[in-house]
């Protein structure tokens, strides 16, 4: 059994610096991160998932509040701690892209990541903003993405995935 400590609060490096946890630990990091849905969504899917499967049971996603420049020292705290994944908001995901290895082309064509899974020697990058975004304009507007006009407002890490995605799809 866990040591759990509540998912719903936030966290900061000085927290995982005396991380007490067992199990399998999962976050969000974002600056700020409060307004961030993740961890509720990600503990309710874990928790149906261990319902039919007991490895899932001492999963436990947190958030956490890291400054940008404290990123790089988080992300080896992150591994030292064990955590299994990580996910990035603002304003990490163009940071972090430079510190983690390439997990996908996408990741060197936005570059910017937003999903990070442990490794042995550190974390591998990913990014899931050009899935997500192709998947949600077909499925929302029932169209393809390919040969539409585009008008893309942003400059961030999702911004460029955009960018990306649209410029992929032609």
């Amino acid at each position: 059994m866990k040591n759990a400590l509540p998912s719903d609060r936030v966290y900061r490096l000085t927290d995982l610096c005396a991380w007490p946890i067992e199990g399998n630990s999962l976050a969000v990091l974002g600056h700020p991160v409060e307004h961030s849905l993740s961890p509720p969504m990600h503990n309710a899917a874990l928790a149906e998932m261990a319902q039919t499967d007991s490895r899932f049971s001492d999963w436990t996603y947190y958030k956490f509040d890291i400054e940008p420049n404290r990123l790089k020292e988080a992300l080896k705290q992150f591994h030292q701690k064990g955590f299994l994944g990580l996910n990035l908001t603002v304003p990490h995901k163009i940071l972090a892209a430079q510190w983690v290895e390439l997990g996908e082309e996408e990741v060197e064509l936005t570059g910017a990541c937003n999903t990070l899974l442990r490794t042995e020697m550190g974390f591998t990058g990913y990014n899931t903003d050009l899935y997500g975004l192709t998947s949600a304009v077909e499925s929302e507007f029932g169209i393809q993405l390919g040969d539409q006009e585009v008008i893309l407002v942003g400059a961030g890490g999702a911004a460029r995935a955009a960018a990306v995605a649209c410029a992929k799809a032609g």
